[in-house]
């Protein structure tokens, strides 16, 4: 009987496995390298100081401006009494505020479109503030037009002509 691991001649014909070497690193980069490294807490917290620094910088600039539209659009000078500094002032707020839309519609950081949403949000209120300027003033109009009717003149003038004579006889 043959025991295992006994027989000498199956050493000889299988010999202990060769070892593979490792193959030679490339030099290429790894592709973890290019993945970002992970902030620390202060870097973040710079991030959100900067983009809060940012955004109330936004709203101070959007604040100025719409106080100065607003002002043009309450000015009640004749466009042919303004003078050509007033023009150009018109013109000066107009581009500033089309600057700061652009600024904040092209910020990645902001939702799509809310520079030019903020001026039409502006606009729409300028708008019905327009809206009831204008009924105030129609119905003064009409106010005025119903009390210089002809018929009512005449009436008014009929009775201030009665009282003066009533008064001219008393004294008398």
């Amino acid at each position: 009987m043959s025991r295992p691991f006994e027989n000498d001649e199956d050493d000889d014909k299988n010999p202990a496995p060769k070892k593979e070497r490792l193959k030679n690193v490339s030099s290429q980069k790894s592709i973890f390298e290019s993945v970002p490294k992970k902030p620390t807490q202060q870097e973040l917290d710079q991030k959100v100081h900067a983009r809060e620094e940012k955004g109330t910088g936004y709203k101070q600039r959007a604040s100025d401006l719409a106080l100065k539209f607003r002002k043009l659009t309450e000015d009640k000078t004749l466009p042919s009494n303004r003078s050509i500094f007033a023009n150009e002032m018109e013109r000066e707020v107009l581009s500033e505020m089309i600057a700061l839309a652009i600024e904040i519609n092209s910020d990645g950081n902001d939702l799509e479109g809310m520079g030019s949403l903020s001026w039409i949000t502006l606009l729409f209120k300028t708008s019905l503030a327009q809206r009831d300027r204008i009924n105030k003033l129609e119905y003064a109009i009409l106010q005025m037009e119903k009390n210089s009717s002809p018929a009512i003149l005449s009436d008014l003038i009929t009775k201030e002509i009665a009282k003066a004579l009533d008064n001219k006889k008393i004294s008398e």
